[in-house]
This record gives C-alpha cells, structure tokens and sequence, in this order.
C-alpha cells in the first residue's frame, strides 16, 4: 500500500471548504499537515481560524495545527458580500465540539514555508480560497519550491462564465471565478511560479452539481461525525441547494488531489495542458481582473476540464463516513 500524500490546506472557510477539509481529514490516503486560512474570502479571518480549529474536532486528529494569515489581498480590495461571509463566520448557526488547541503564532506563510522546510519528503498544497497565503509563498520564499510536490487550485473559469457577478451584482466582473478574483497578484504569483500545478476551474464543477437530489442521497446515509455535521450544514443552506447554484467546487478539487482519474475523459479532452496568464488590469467598466488568458510563454498548468460525478458521488459519501 503506498505512503499517504502529505498535504497543506489553504483555506477561506466556507462550506465547501469545511467539505474538503473533511474529506482529506477522513482520507486514508492523506496525511493533513497542516491548515493555513485567509480572509481574503468568505469567512473573517478571526471566525475562520475557530472554526477551523473546531472542525477538526470531528477527526482523528484535533491537533492538526492551524495558522491565519491575512485579511488584506496582494493587490486590490475585492471581497464577498457580508451576507455571504456572517453565515460562514457563524457555521450557519451551527455548534461544533471546543478545540482547546491555540492558533499556531506565526503567520500563514511563515507557516507553510517552515511546515515545508520541515517536511522530510515533497508536500502538495491544496488551495481552494483567495491565492494571497499561496502567493506570498512562493514569492518570498523561492528557495522552498523544490519541497511543494504539485499545488492543487480550486479555481478559474476557461470555457465557460465567471460566478463574481452572479454572486455579488455590484461587480461588473463576468469572467472571473472568486478565487482567482479574490487576489489576482497572488494567483499571477502561484501560476508563474514553475511548480507543477492542477487547476480546478468552474469547467469542472459544473458537472458535479450539489442538488436536492444528492442532498437527499446524502443525508440517508450520513452516519459519521463528520458526515452528519456535512449534512446539518447542508440542511441550514438548503435555499442553496436547491437553487441549481451549488457546486461541488471545494470538495471536487481535493477528490482530484488524491484521485487525478476523476478528471480524465476523452470527450471533453480533461485534463488539458495550457499556459495561462491572470489578468490584473481592475478596470470599473469592464473589469476583467481574474481572467484566465491563454499566454504565448510560462509553465504549463494541468486544467481539469470534467469530473466525473458519479465516481466523485460514491467517493464523497464513503470517505465522509469512515468513522
């Protein structure tokens, strides 16, 4: 049996966040190292790095340690409506078990560079929040790139529309995905940074949809800790999910980090090898910031550009029910 895959979590804490979390927490193939949050995203930073913290009360491993980074982005002032953020900051009106372990003290990117150079083997960092701990990273610590075996990034849109407008209508912005919107200085840093990295744009999660229909298999069989907390969060957003709006987004690109097959198909070509540049220009009028262009120079990123639901569906409800 091969070795768990060590890996380091970045996250803005919002429900799918707490999703993925779960899953590579209950993944017998992972080994979570740690946790960085940022808020530069759904939830405050404050709130988050709590939250976080009492998650992982419904683990194995409440100890896992956790460390905050910044609530102001490399660039910009982009953020999510506040109602959006205060139902993630208050877990919908949910309780979780007190995690009387501290906050670890240092600064998110300090603590992903020392969790790194610390390592005694590679480690992939899964991202799925606002790029700016990511970023900030691999710009001020270029020495450590050889220990980041691949950085697995919930985001981006390629071949279909952006979610900032449909999210948050005082932004004109169509063509950007949150995450990549979020920090558009931090992402350029991460795709420009040559470490081999799997994106998981919005072409991939509209195929794994979280419906009514899922919900409902779902909670049949929700019977672990984690799971039955996955479903009350689920419960308490249900306009949500019965809205046709909620996707698999966060979840989807940690089933990939352990499991790349769920995004290989013939048709549509998944998962294509691309160079992709981040638009920074903030323009008011027609603000593209956040878009993924294709570029004539620069690494190449493996983009998934399908999942397949079915397989993803039965992995989901199995790994959140190992007890």
């Amino acid at each position: 049996m091969s070795q768990p895959i060590p890996v380091l979590i970045d996250t803005d804490v919002n429900i799918d966040d707490w999703m993925a979390i779960l899953f590579l927490m209950q993944h017998p193939g992972v080994t979570v190292i740690g946790i960085s949050t940022t808020g530069c995203g759904v939830a405050h930073l404050t709130p988050a790095g709590r939250n976080v913290r009492d998650l992982l009360m419904l683990t194995a491993a409440p100890d896992t340690p956790v460390a905050s980074g910044t609530s102001a982005p490399l660039i910009y002032s982009n953020i999510f409506p506040n109602s959006i953020r205060i139902p993630a900051d208050t877990l919908f009106g949910l309780t979780l078990p007190t995690n009387p372990a501290a906050l670890d003290p240092r600064p998110a990117a300090t603590f992903l560079y020392e969790t790194l150079r610390d390592s005694p083997e590679p480690v992939t960092i899964l991202s799925i929040g606002g790029l700016t701990n990511p970023g900030t990273l691999v710009r001020d610590h270029p020495d450590i790139l050889p220990k980041i075996a691949r950085i697995v990034v919930m985001g981006g849109a390629i071949d279909v529309p952006g979610n900032v407008q449909s999210v948050d209508g005082d932004y004109l912005n169509r063509v950007a995905e949150w995450n990549i919107f979020l920090d558009v200085l931090g992402a350029k840093a991460v795709f420009e940074c040559g470490v081999p990295i799997t994106l998981v744009p919005l072409d991939a999660s509209q195929f794994v949809p979280m419906d009514k229909a899922f919900y409902n298999r779902f909670a049949a069989a929700a019977t672990s800790p984690a799971a039955r907390f996955v479903h009350d969060a689920l419960t308490a957003d249900l306009s949500f999910v019965t809205s046709g709006g909620f996707y698999f987004w966060d979840p989807l690109a940690a089933a990939i980090l352990v499991d790349p097959s769920l995004a290989v198909s013939a048709s549509p070509p998944s998962p294509r090898s691309m160079i992709l540049s981040v638009v920074q220009e903030l323009d008011e009028e027609d603000d593209r910031s956040g878009q993924l262009v294709p570029a004539a120079f620069g690494p190449s990123i493996e983009v998934a550009m399908w999942a397949d639901k079915d397989r993803f569906y039965d992995q989901f409800i199995d790994i959140l029910n190992r007890v």
